[in-house]
């Protein structure tokens, strides 16, 4: 299923916009050289009618990515991948830390500030949603507010 994704991108097929999904104010922190996962931070705002559930993801920089949450349990905070994320008609969900975030697993290349990071949200109709998310230094107080 990657392989076909993976052609859509390099086919350069045009992204749906039209009543659908918006990826805003995204960002991936900047890790030292030969971290090979980040994790990817957005809102998600669905200007539809109806509501769009994503069931899988890709980045021109890992060579997998995966939508998580985390979650407590048993007073311990588990990571654990999420199958289908529904964003409801004329909301949105926000991936953010100690939440919902997109894992970019095994990176190609050290991901630097000021670096653009595509990637591409698909729901379960088809349809696919691309974004071009900075890396960003540090995630404080100067960072992108989630």
């Amino acid at each position: 299923m990657s392989r076909w994704f993976g052609l859509i991108l390099l086919l350069g097929i045009a992204p749906a916009f039209a009543g659908g999904l918006q990826l805003r104010e995204g960002f991936i922190r900047e890790l030292p050289p030969g971290q090979m996962t980040s994790a990817a931070y957005m809102d998600l705002v669905n200007d539809s009618d109806r509501p769009i559930a994503i069931v899988a993801a890709s980045s021109d920089s890992a060579g997998s990515a995966e939508l998580h949450n985390h979650q407590h349990s048993n007073g311990m905070m588990q990571m654990l991948p999420v199958r289908r994320l529904e964003v409801p008609a004329r909301g949105h969900v926000l991936l953010a830390p100690s939440g919902y975030h997109l894992m970019l697993i095994n990176l190609k290349r050290s991901l630097r500030a000021g670096e653009q990071v595509g990637i591409t949200l698909f729901d379960e109709e088809g349809k696919f949603y691309t974004a071009k998310i900075p890396v960003v230094k540090n995630v404080g107080a100067d960072s992108p507010k989630h």
